[in-house]
């Protein structure tokens, strides 16, 4: 993951990132709606990393730089978005 971020968002590369783990899952009411039909499973558990910065443009203004990065249980990237 550090990889991707040296890419994608190297002004961050430095930031030690917050975790915050989540479950995700389709609400079975939801997946009734959808005509989803399959075994009950566990929720998927994943961890979303979020590095956060602040610059100082030069009128002063501070503006924040932040990008999120989702990954699954096998440590895959399933998401990421940032400015």
């Amino acid at each position: 993951m550090k990889k991707h971020i040296k890419i994608e968002f190297p002004d961050l590369k430095d930031v030690e990132p917050t975790i915050q783990e989540k479950e995700l899952s389709i609400p079975q009411e939801v997946e009734r709606k959808l005509g989803l039909v399959h075994p009950k499973k566990t929720p998927a558990k994943v961890k979303v990393f979020t590095f956060m910065k602040s610059v100082t443009a030069e009128d002063g203004a501070k503006i924040p730089i932040v990008s999120k990065v989702t990954i699954d249980e096998n440590g895959n990237i399933i998401k990421s978005i940032g400015n």
